[in-house]
């Protein structure tokens, strides 16, 4: 992977290109610290049931999946997703709320962001949904979009652009 966050920035400043930067509360939980991919977006309503669905029996080509969970106080991501992420593929999940199994979960080989940790999880099976426009944070982001991570921070564009 040659690519920088800030470069991209750079070069691409003049295109016309829209990029944009995930805020700064959003941190590194994972054990793969730089990756790109295309994304595929889950909204959830503190419970990880479909998420837990499709990181388990979903094989993913790289993707990274953006999950929105309005910031509930809930660890929506631990080792267990974290493995079947691994296991399937999965580049990296990137999560508007809360992980846990921290200690663990560093140590995997896929991307993890999130606003904090909080060991506690919802067990109830709430709504959820894939592949829809996800709005958090400042930013907008679908499915098909693609996501640069790095050291810097993280970017979103609405296609590949390195």
């Amino acid at each position: 992977m040659n690519f920088s966050t800030a470069d991209i920035c750079d070069d691409f400043k003049d295109s016309g290109e829209s990029i944009q930067v995930l805020s700064p509360k959003f941190k590194s939980y994972g054990g793969l610290k730089k990756f790109q991919g295309e994304v595929i977006t889950v909204k959830l309503d503190k419970s990880n049931w479909l998420l837990l669905s499709m990181l388990k029996n979903e094989k993913s080509d790289g993707k990274i999946v953006v999950v929105d969970v309005d910031q509930a106080f809930y660890g929506i991501v631990g080792d267990k997703l974290m493995a079947f992420a691994k296991n399937n593929n999965y580049k990296a999940i990137i999560i508007n709320g809360y992980v846990r199994d921290t200690d663990i979960t560093k140590n995997i080989e896929v991307g993890l962001f999130a606003i904090g940790t909080c060991p506690q999880r919802n067990f109830d099976k709430t709504e959820a949904f894939r592949d829809i426009e996800l709005n958090f944070e400042g930013i907008k982001v679908k499915s098909g979009d693609y996501i640069y991570a790095d050291s810097d921070g993280v970017i979103i564009t609405n296609k590949k652009l390195v």
